[in-house]
């Protein structure tokens, strides 16, 4: 009952269809309250935040405020062991109520992870750890460190549970839990749709320290992710989503890692950790993407429950300890939901280093969802809000609106170490970004129309540096796309002339996918990539903030690194466009692959506005098989060029091909452009239903084609081992030399697995033509 309202809502145009919130145009301040429980004084309650409201001021018709809490139903909101732990709604429903009653827009935070008993001064405490305990007594349920140590503990952001998807006994009660709570939250939503804002994940998906997981069901599902067996093989719940390319004999883990292990079962982690050696990052590959399975995971409970998919959000560290935490930049935006990450202190230049890749990696909706400058300058504290919200950011968190005798550092007034220098700046940009519509901004994968090509005018761009020249065909991961190949030490400049924009809507966006080339050797260190705008009067302004570092994990599985940066404030100049890598000179084979500025189009008034770029929008597609009976439903050959780029909207899940016994075998997919058109990019997007086959059928081996007149076909891209770990929600782009074609063909030669079945397909929800 609760999806059906929500599938009403979208129909009548009140939620976005395919990404955002659900009102594009408005900016939430949510600071973090979690005093509220069902046994205090109600009276007291509203008037607590009601003198929220009067200190912070409640903005206008686009920036609004409103307040965030937890739902901790894994320990303070639930039943005792005689009723097995069942979610208690009572303190959810109560602050619910608060919220109806202030007319104040809620955000959720879905603390059941490491703080799943949270410690803050401003909850009222009772936390109930009895479930959490029952959980960490059975075996093999907590992180575990090399020495066979448990590092679960209470309080403190110390509930360290292990990822494993063999974690059954814990990711049963947890799911059960979860979706209980998101069912309540759906409900009340439905009913108020407008102080609905969304849901952010757990907070901090991430490990203990370096010397974890060593758990042994993390080290078995390590081997099948490997292998592409167990899970990840035929008949597995999760078969397509393993490592590529596999690594099918222990032969071939010992060549990748330096290994001599005799056999598979001899196999063992690497402990300790050896930055940049292979052994170590092949472990740290996989220790990144059980995060991300664990966040994709939860996501999909999340919308089964019945919250819509665009308002869940990721809570993450922003690469705060790479090794350490395993906290890489992908893992902040939900497989199918959003992004968002926690900062404290940080500068308005390290918030952009952050933002531009959460706004290419995922949907551009993104949030910081606990956030504090730390500051008793006004200046940085303002400069942080602003930053923050011309990098597109859709929703804010400070940290925290408190009502305790002891402030702590976090209050924003009354803060023992910044006094009222945070509440105050929160006030001062409320009232002057009130009125203020959100940026409209267009997707990674589709920024608008493209005005520059960086590629292409390669040949009028002056250079220096020991070597930098194009690549066809930039490798990075095994992810081939064309590339301006710059060696570290290398600056390139060019000269542009920026269309004006005739609308204030319009935006321009400089795209850009970062990436170390395939074949560097081990010890490269770290680089940095940096990309800036120089005006005529000669002032320079970094677009990347303080730079995307590339830690040394990706000289061993690399994998491309997208950034979207706005740049706007230079329409209708004439600008210096530089493009700079700085690191260890040794292994600098660095690329700045697709980078091109563009232009979202006139009168753009929503997402779905932004469509009109792609070329193959609603145009005839045929392919070699189409089976319209695949599991799932919702398939046909018909809906690969529908404009619906999220599988299950209106019971279209896109195209599959047939299934076959063997991943050598060849299908292909084309759509009939209608005349010869000028093509550099296609779009593909993963199958991305809410199932554990999102993201699977995606091929290994596949070569794009294109063809006047459907009889001569050239190759256009060729992508031999496509290794990026596929992600539903992520578009894979895929861009080559611009050339003239009516007909594009993607032609699979190496097919990959589906989730719960034991042949192999090819499946796409869309395919994307652009110039």
């Amino acid at each position: 009952m609760v999806t059906s309202k929500w599938l009403a809502l979208l129909a009548a145009g009140r939620l976005a269809a395919a990404w955002g919130t659900s009102t594009e145009d408005i900016t939430y301040i949510l600071p973090i309250y979690e005093g509220a429980l069902a046994n205090d004084s109600r009276s007291n309650d509203l008037a607590i935040l009601g003198g929220m409201k009067t200190m912070l001021g409640t903005g206008g018709n686009y920036t609004q405020l409103g307040f965030s809490f937890s739902s901790w139903c894994m320990s303070r909101d639930q039943n005792g062991a005689a009723s097995n732990y069942t979610f208690n709604a009572t303190n959810l429903n109560y602050v619910l109520g608060l919220a109806k009653e202030l007319e104040l827009p809620i955000l959720v935070h879905a603390n059941n992870g490491r703080w799943a008993d949270c410690c803050t001064s401003n909850s009222d405490g009772g936390w109930n750890d009895a479930l959490l305990d029952e959980i960490a007594n059975q075996t093999d349920t907590t992180q575990i460190n090399s020495a066979g140590d448990s590092l679960y503990g209470h309080d403190f952001g110390s509930n360290y549970f292990s990822f494993s998807r063999y974690n059954a006994f814990y990711r049963s009660y947890k799911q059960r839990n979860l979706q209980a709570s998101m069912s309540t939250i759906a409900a009340w939503a439905a009913e108020n749709p407008t102080l609905f804002v969304g849901i952010s994940l757990d907070s901090e998906t991430l490990y203990a320290n370096d010397a974890s997981d060593y758990n042994p069901i993390v080290i078995q599902e390590w081997k099948e992710w490997m292998q592409n067996t167990g899970l990840y093989g035929p008949g597995g719940p999760y078969f397509g989503q393993g490592r590529v390319p596999a690594l099918v004999a222990v032969s071939d883990f010992n060549s990748a890692t330096g290994q001599s292990f005799a056999s598979w079962d001899a196999v063992t982690a690497p402990a300790p950790l050896s930055e940049g050696d292979p052994y170590t990052e092949e472990w740290q590959r996989w220790r990144i993407q059980a995060i991300v399975h664990t966040v994709s995971d939860e996501t999909a409970w999340i919308i089964e429950a019945g919250i819509p998919r665009n308002q869940i959000y990721g809570h993450q560290t922003p690469e705060l300890e790479f090794y350490t935490f395993g906290d890489d930049l992908t893992t902040a935006t939900a497989a199918n939901g959003g992004g968002g990450y926690t900062a404290y202190g940080r500068a308005p230049l390290d918030f952009q280093s952050i933002d531009t890749p959460l706004r290419a990696d995922g949907t551009n909706n993104f949030g910081l969802f606990e956030l504090n400058p730390l500051s008793t300058d006004n200046t940085f504290s303002y400069d942080t809000l602003t930053t923050l919200w011309s990098d597109g950011a859709k929703i804010l968190c400070p940290n925290a609106f408190e009502n305790v005798t002891a402030k702590d550092q976090y209050s924003l007034f009354d803060s023992p170490t910044t006094g009222d220098t945070w509440g105050d700046n929160i006030n001062a940009f409320l009232a002057a970004y009130g009125d203020t519509p959100r940026l409209l901004e267009p997707p990674a994968w589709n920024p608008g129309n493209k005005v520059f090509d960086l590629y292409d005018n390669f040949v009028n761009a002056s250079e220096s540096g020991p070597d930098n020249h194009l690549a066809a065909n930039g490798s990075s991961g095994g992810v081939a796309v064309k590339t301006v190949y710059s060696a570290v030490g290398g600056v390139i400049s060019y000269t542009i002339d920026l269309p004006a924009l005739t609308e204030s809507t319009q935006r321009l966006n400089f795209y850009a996918a970062l990436g170390v080339k395939d074949g560097a050797g081990n010890g490269g260190g770290t680089c940095t990539f940096q990309a800036s705008v120089t005006d005529s009067t000669g002032t320079e302004t970094l677009l990347l903030g303080n730079g995307i570092i590339i830690p040394p994990t990706y000289w061993t599985w690399k994998h491309w690194m997208p950034v979207l940066s706005d740049v706007t404030a230079w329409a209708g100049q004439t600008i210096t466009f530089t493009l700079t890598t700085t690191g260890n000179s040794y292994y600098g084979w660095t690329q700045w692959g697709s980078p091109a500025i563009y232009a979202t189009p006139a009168g753009a008034t929503s997402n779905s506005d932004f469509g009109g770029s792609n070329l193959a929008l609603g145009k005839t597609a045929t392919a070699s098989s189409d089976d319209t009976s695949a599991s799932g439903g919702g398939w046909s050959v018909s809906y690969i060029t529908d404009g619906n780029v999220r599988g299950g909207t209106d019971g279209r899940n896109g195209w599959s091909s047939a299934s076959h016994t063997s991943a050598d075998a060849t299908e292909w997919v084309q759509v009939d452009l209608g005349s010869a058109q000028t093509v550099g990019k296609v779009v593909l997007h993963p199958r991305s239903d809410i199932s554990s086959a999102a993201g699977t059928g995606f091929p290994v081996a596949f070569t794009i084609y294109g063809s006047t007149d459907s009889t001569a076909w050239t190759p256009l891209s060729v992508q031999s081992s496509y290794g990026a770990s596929i992600k539903a929600g992520h578009a894979e782009v895929v861009t080559f030399e611009s050339a003239k074609a009516r007909y594009i063909r993607v032609t699979a030669t190496q097919l990959n697995g589906v989730g719960n079945e034991s042949g192999y397909r090819v499946q796409f929800t869309e395919l994307e033509v652009y110039a």
